[in-house]
């Protein structure tokens, strides 16, 4: 029973990383061929495409002398490729949980061995510039995985925590194409200075595409108050504007271009998210203790999921220059928290406070 446990995980892992794997392969062997290069060797292209496979991971990557500055990092790395890692294992562990007799042991050993190919894989494609960190190449790799393998069935309370934040999020990217529109001119000045050519155009808008959700969150970040930075030494919110030379990158033109003091009332976001969820935890749990624990209990999770989706959606850029770009996550962590612990005070503890003083006198 055993034996077969581990091969239909291991078979079905294996296919889980070849179902993304292959095509970055084809996609980087199209660019290497179309972009006119002298060498014959194929191995650049495929140690790319496994580059493509872990960035999709958002596995950040060491480059040696990358700058002038010295080593740098990417580790800003688009959030809307981790779609297709996540779609490809949910796709082959569904096999998993058809055939062995016993889901748990299943989706551990399935984790185990997509964890393992993706250690090895940025173990073989090290070169001296370019460094996939297999350390974090696991974790991301193995936080992808177990993510998938489950079905989101949340608690009420964290359901709507979630739905709430993702309704924020959708709004927030309205309000970035509003701001493409606005700063139309500025994307097509960005658009002409590349000149990638025509595949190279298309990876490259596919590319930014898959930055789009970053970029949403920018800009949530930015209408709650909490802001993002583009690099040392900037700040950017409603009403602290502190922006150097932007790269040569399209979208990167939405940016705003000065102060916008009015929208500092998008503060008000979390403490009214966390009122909602904290009004649907009193309408499911009537106990003191039962309300209680579930109040805590959904308040971290959803401080540690902010801090986790505000950490993969920043980093440094190519060069130290540019660290921190994206949203922050320790000033958007920290607005969160007070504002959990805000609302958790006012109406939950206090007036438990207050009845039992009142009782006491």
């Amino acid at each position: 029973m055993l034996r077969r446990v581990l091969s239909i995980s291991l078979i079905q892992a294996s296919k889980g990383a070849a179902l993304t794997l292959f095509p970055s392969i084809f996609i980087a062997l199209l660019a290497w061929s179309t972009a006119g290069s002298t060498s014959g060797n194929t191995a650049d292209p495929i140690r790319g495409a496994v580059w493509l496979w872990l960035g999709a991971h958002l596995s950040p990557f060491h480059l040696s002398a990358s700058s002038p500055q010295g080593a740098g990092f990417l580790s800003v790395l688009p959030l809307g490729a981790i779609i297709i890692p996540m779609w490809a294992v949910r796709r082959t562990f569904s096999r998993v949980a058809e055939e062995a007799p016993k889901l748990r042991a299943a989706r551990i050993f399935y984790v185990l061995f997509y964890t393992l190919i993706a250690i090895l894989l940025s173990v073989l494609t090290t070169t001296s510039t370019v460094s996939p960190m297999w350390y974090y190449a696991g974790l991301c790799a193995a936080i992808t995985a177990l993510v998938s393998t489950f079905s989101f069935n949340p608690r009420p309370a964290l359901g709507v925590l979630v739905y709430l934040f993702a309704i924020a999020w959708g709004v927030a990217s309205l309000v970035l194409s509003i701001s493409f529109l606005a700063h139309w001119n500025v994307l097509h000045d960005l658009s002409v200075v590349i000149q990638p050519g025509i595949i190279g155009a298309l990876l490259f808008t596919a590319l930014q595409i898959l930055y789009l959700p970053n970029m949403a969150l920018a800009a949530l970040a930015y209408l709650t108050g909490s802001g993002f930075s583009l690099g040392a030494h900037t700040m950017v919110t409603s009403s602290i504007f502190t922006l150097h030379q932007i790269p040569a990158i399209p979208i990167l033109g939405g940016l705003p271009t000065g102060k916008h003091p009015n929208l500092i009332v998008g503060i008000v976001f979390w403490p009214l998210l966390f009122l909602a969820v904290y009004l649907v935890i009193s309408r499911v749990h009537s106990e003191w203790k039962d309300r209680n624990k579930e109040l805590l209990r959904t308040f971290i999770m959803a401080v540690f999921f902010v801090w986790e989706i505000s950490y993969f959606a920043s980093g440094e850029l190519l060069t130290p220059a540019m660290k921190r770009t994206g949203i922050l996550p320790e000033r958007t962590t920290s607005i969160a928290a007070i504002s959990a612990f805000a609302i958790a005070f006012l109406f939950f503890y206090a007036p438990t406070l207050f009845k039992k003083f009142v009782k006491r006198g």
